[in-house]
Parts: structure tokens; C-alpha cells; sequence
């Protein structure tokens, strides 16, 4: 069981630390965590490299400035298991630590 309590603009530090690794996809975890391409294309030119698109990337999802579902590690970690389910599976141990749940 992965935390489902929701995330805000304060956890980016925590965030940007599970999702680092992921820096080379972030323009494909954006469109899945529902960015809009025009919001990812705005932060890939404002940027120098992959790991500030991330962040950046997460920043703006953490805002919820536009309309996709209320953040969550729940969410995130959904996302990223897209990408690499070993690196995943590891994180999520560190998630559920984070959000105190006892399985």
C-alpha cells in the first residue's frame, strides 16, 4: 500500500529526490502526470538540462497549475512504474516510509 496522502509545492525537495533518476523521461512523466505539452515545451526552453526540466516539471505539478488530479505519491509512483518497475518497486519502500504506513 503506497501513500495516497496528497502533495503540494512544500514536498518538491522530497519529491524531485525519488524522481531524479527518472530526469532523462521528464517530458513523458509530465504528459502522464497531465501537463500540458505547451507547459513542457515553455520549461525545456527555459532550462539548461534534463534534471531542471524535472524539477521544474514537478514544481508545476505540484501547483496543480492546471487540471489534472490532486497530487499524490500515489500518482507519482504509478507514473514511474512505467518507466523502470525494478527502480520502482525500490522507491516505493522509501515512499511508504515516508508516509508512515505499516504493512
Amino acid at each position: 500500500n503506497v501513500c495516497h496522502c496528497v502533495l503540494g509545492i512544500d514536498d518538491l525537495n522530497a519529491v524531485f529526490r525519488i524522481c531524479k533518476d527518472f530526469s532523462e523521461d521528464w517530458k513523458f512523466i509530465g504528459l502522464e502526470l497531465g501537463i500540458k505539452k505547451t507547459t513542457l515545451d515553455c520549461i525545456k526552453k527555459d532550462c539548461d538540462n534534463v534534471k531542471e526540466m524535472m524539477l521544474e516539471m514537478l514544481a508545476s505539478w505540484l501547483k496543480r497549475s492546471e487540471k489534472q488530479p490532486v497530487p499524490s505519491w500515489n500518482i507519482l509512483l504509478t507514473t514511474l512504474s512505467e518507466y523502470d518497475r525494478i527502480k520502482t518497486t525500490q522507491i516505493a519502500g522509501e515512499i511508504v516510509c515516508k508516509c508512515n504506513i505499516v504493512n
